[in-house]
């Protein structure tokens, strides 16, 4: 329903004609609309390549930790975008689902390798620590995403990109080669 042109019609109900089952039969396996979302989310993000993310706090270098992330989450807002589109914007205007926040998650991801860059590099500085953090997950999010992609960019030069805003943001690596012209993984 949420990959079909036109308007959405995201109900219980209308999920469970699609799906040729009784209204009871969503509820007993999702329990709420909240629950299908987080389905239908946890589905896309296993499709979209989430499942590398903990290679980004395998890696020693907690700066190679974070292009990992950056990497991650830029292939998977770019593997259904119109689906991710609905659903954020479902997300957003149904207040049963406006308490959903994932985004809480992708800090900690943030917040865990920059306090590991900060011991490593002394960077980022106590003071900017949390403005890092934020900042940092503004640039990871879906709608930098569909703000960067626009046009012809596509994930890769996306996810150049962002690492290089984060280097500006957080001081270049040193000897590392600058994001815009480094290959990705």
């Amino acid at each position: 329903m949420l990959r079909d042109e036109g308007p959405v019609n995201f109900t219980i109900d209308a999920i469970a004609e699609q799906a040729g089952v009784a209204r009871m039969t969503v509820y007993y396996q999702f329990k709420s609309k909240r629950g299908l979302v987080e389905a239908i989310s946890d589905d896309l993000a296993m499709q979209g390549g989430i499942s590398r993310l903990p290679e980004a706090f395998k890696v020693s270098d907690a700066w190679d930790g974070l292009t990992i992330l950056v990497e991650v989450f830029v292939r998977f807002w770019a593997s259904d975008r119109l689906v991710l589109q609905r659903l954020r914007a479902l997300s957003t205007l149904d207040p049963e689902l406006a308490h959903e926040d994932r985004n809480q998650r992708r800090r900690q991801a943030i917040v865990v390798l920059l306090q590991r860059l900060a011991a490593q590099r002394g960077t980022p500085p106590p003071e900017d620590f949390e403005r890092s953090a934020d900042l940092i997950l503004i640039l990871t999010s879906f709608e930098a995403f569909e703000t960067l992609s626009a046009g012809d960019r596509d994930p890769d030069a996306v996810a150049r990109l962002v690492t290089s805003a984060i280097e500006r943001l957080l001081g270049r690596p040193d000897g590392a080669p600058q994001a815009d012209s480094a290959p990705t993984r």
